[in-house]
């Protein structure tokens, strides 16, 4: 038996997007194309959004982002249990970071931290999207504008999420979508950047082109960040099949919830209250004082059963050696559920056969411990 943890499925799209592949490389216009534009204005237009960049990455959209919005230096509040491009992406801005713990039930940062954290220092707050389940959207907005502060969203794992019915994607200064393998929208690799500020939008074109406008009189400080147009037209292909991939990973979290929701010891994300998650992971909570075995075990176990886990996310940042700064703050949440968690096999195509098999051997373990 072998089930990857992921697998983005990106075989089932070989014949559909040959021809367009080969119709690039013919034309030697590779980058700065037609399909670059043509994905940013399929996105806009589904998701209703005002304006949508295609990047490299989504932490080049992080890091471009925080510079246009002049956070150089400046004090940023964010949550320690997320992916290290978070912080990453604000240590390249030289910010001074400040990392608060998420609330238990949704794995988002908590707005009462945030508010507790804020100092005259202070200038923006980081939310993240954590595994495509919206943050406290609501209340992160009125701490940002009460204290005037920027508000970035980390949405890496929530292309195509809701919250209150609205798209992921039109909230705060700005929010990045990840387009990696790891997610349920690939572009192989690639990242999206969405704004209500077309000033921003704007400079986010010219940054994301070195900064240079066509005429090479640089106007900023950018990075080589432009999307392929061979990445384009692969997105393009996958992009018409994003409700059915949404709809997929959803059947599947059901189906992980149905069988592993009654096990004492187990514990589960909270979706937030009218909002949708698109599930890029579908993570559990090891209680070990009640099960008798901790995360590890359960991980190993299902390891020699051939079935593979990740620790999303452990070691948090704060408790990272590059952030060894920090190791020293206490964030008991965040480190609890860190310790904790693990992910389980979501793939964009549903073979419930997969989900029951995992499902089945983690109840042997319990079963067997």
């Amino acid at each position: 038996m072998n089930i990857p943890i992921i697998k983005p499925n990106i075989d089932r799209y070989v014949d559909s997007v040959k021809g367009e592949l080969v119709r690039i490389l013919k034309s030697n216009m590779v980058t700065n194309g037609e399909k670059v534009k043509a994905l940013e204005s399929e996105i806009c237009k589904k998701f209703n959004f005002a304006n949508t960049v295609a990047l490299s990455s989504c932490t080049s959209g992080l890091i471009l982002g925080m510079k246009e919005l002049e956070l150089n230096s400046k004090e940023i509040i964010l949550p320690s249990f997320t992916f290290c491009a978070t912080a990453h992406a604000a240590s390249w801005n030289n910010c001074k970071l400040k990392f608060v713990d998420i609330e238990e039930d949704t794995l988002t940062i908590d707005p009462e931290k945030v508010k507790e954290a804020i100092t005259k220092e202070t200038k923006a707050i980081i939310g993240v999207h954590m595994y495509g389940n919206p943050c406290n959207i609501k209340e992160l907005v009125k701490i940002a504008n009460d204290n005037n502060l920027k508000l970035i969203f980390d949405a890496a794992h929530a292309f195509g999420s809701k919250y209150e019915g609205k798209y992921i994607g039109g909230f705060g200064d700005f929010e990045v979508f990840s387009c990696s393998p790891t997610k349920l929208f690939c572009t192989i690799e690639g990242g999206i950047f969405t704004t209500n500020n077309i000033e921003l939008s704007n400079k986010m074109k010219t940054s994301r082109n070195y900064g240079s406008p066509p005429d090479y009189n640089c106007e900023t400080i950018g990075l080589n960040a432009r999307m392929t147009e061979i990445n384009a037209a692969i997105g393009l292909e996958i992009f018409k099949d994003l409700d059915r991939i949404i709809e997929n990973r959803n059947q599947q979290a059901k189906l992980y919830f149905k069988e592993l929701k009654g096990i004492d010891g187990i514990k589960f994300q909270k979706i937030r209250e009218n909002c949708s998650s698109t599930y890029k992971d579908f993570s559990i909570f090891i209680e070990e004082d009640i099960l008798g075995f901790n995360r590890n075990s359960l991980a190993s176990y299902l390891q020699k059963k051939g079935i593979s886990t990740k620790y999303y996310f452990y070691p948090p940042i704060h408790k990272m050696q590059v952030y060894k700064d920090h190791n020293n703050i206490k964030l008991p949440i965040t480190e609890t559920m860190s310790k904790n968690v693990l992910s389980l096999p979501i793939y964009n195509e549903f073979d419930e056969n997969v989900t029951m098999t995992v499902c089945e051997e983690i109840k042997k373990h319990i079963n067997e411990s």
